[in-house]
């Protein structure tokens, strides 16, 4: 399998060389021409086809494996819960039976005293000395937006821009 991947890694970059020698020769600007001697005098068409299979085939795994994810998640969650509630029986049943420990083959279990914690009723009513203040974040969509009206910030540069492939299903 890795093979056949980094075979159509090899045939799109084999199809876009050949392309470029191709349109070397062709020396001119009409894209129609290009298009239809690239198509028929190189593999660049269906080197890409395959790759576009194969950027398929990811989507299909990685959505599958976030599924996957989220079905072992909720499994765990009700595993953890699950030993909750037997660890609280067996605290009770250990509390009502008078027994402060137990020694059996597999562990030995004590009941221990748990200091008291405090319980948050009314945060409004909590003096601000015990809250927290987050670090500051970037609002990096208001800095966009002032770039685009036309400011400088300091701190702030811009890149040249680039290209980016859109892939439109049929």
């Amino acid at each position: 399998m890795a093979r056949l991947k980094d075979r159509i890694a090899y045939d799109v970059v084999r199809g876009t060389q050949a392309a470029a020698a191709l349109i070397a020769e062709l020396q001119g600007d009409d894209e129609a021409l290009r298009h239809d001697m690239i198509e028929g005098e190189t593999d660049l068409f269906e080197a890409v086809e395959a790759a576009l299979a194969e950027i398929d085939e990811c989507d299909v795994i990685a959505a599958g494996c976030k599924e996957k994810e989220a079905q072992f998640a909720e499994r765990r969650r009700r595993s953890d819960a699950r030993a909750d509630r037997l660890r609280g029986m067996i605290e009770q049943a250990m509390s009502i039976a008078d027994l402060p420990s137990m020694k059996l083959a597999s562990a030995t279990l004590s009941l221990k005293a748990v200091p008291p914690k405090p319980v948050y009723e009314d945060e409004a009513a909590i003096p601000s000395e015990f809250w927290r203040q987050p670090d500051p974040v970037l609002d990096k969509k208001k800095i966009a937006d002032a770039v685009k009206d036309g400011r400088t910030i300091p701190g702030v540069s811009m890149t040249n821009g680039s290209s980016a492939l859109q892939i439109r299903r049929t």
